[in-house]
């Protein structure tokens, strides 16, 4: 019988750990460099480049924060922590304030569900305002005549229908 050792367990588990690093109103270039250094207590294996959003009044994730744009990098650690942890460390450290930092894992099921809406938005938007008048269309593609939901034919046709039931509940 072949006994294995713990050290060969440890070198077959290389589990690296995913999270997703945001920033509101981040200067370039030195605090990037900040949180590489910061990481490698971690054993940073990579930190992507930030991906800048556009500015908005109220970012996603930092609802205190008025008209600012936000920095995402995606970092991958090798040695175990949660994503509370890095928060404060990283904040800490590298000297970022809290209410300007988040840290989430990237499996987190909002995380998830925000990439997905967003993949889900690939067709652009058009708006109807401004085009021409297009008659309503059915299900099955057949136009839909919309003289019946105005005007006097539609007029005489509710006071007809109104009658009928006033004769109804008269019985």
């Amino acid at each position: 019988m072949n006994k294995r050792t713990f050290i060969s367990y440890l070198t077959e588990s290389d589990r690296t750990y995913h999270f997703r690093i945001k920033l509101a109103n981040m200067p370039e270039g030195a605090v990037v460099d900040s949180i590489e250094t910061a990481l490698e207590k971690y054993e940073l294996k990579s930190l992507s480049k930030p991906k800048k959003t556009p500015i908005q009044e109220h970012p996603m994730d930092f609802q205190t924060i008025d008209n600012a744009e936000v920095h995402i990098m995606d970092a991958e650690v090798k040695y175990p922590t949660t994503a509370d942890v890095l928060f404060n460390y990283l904040a800490d450290s590298v000297g970022i304030p809290h209410k300007h930092l988040v840290v989430i894992n990237k499996d987190h099921p909002e995380e998830i569900a925000r990439e997905e809406a967003v993949k889900n938005v690939d067709e652009e938007y058009v708006p109807l305002l401004g085009q021409e008048h297009k008659d309503m269309e059915k299900s099955d593609g057949k136009a839909e005549d919309a003289s019946g939901s105005f005007g006097d034919k539609f007029n005489d046709n509710m006071l007809k229908s109104l009658e009928t039931r006033k004769y109804e509940f008269a019985k």
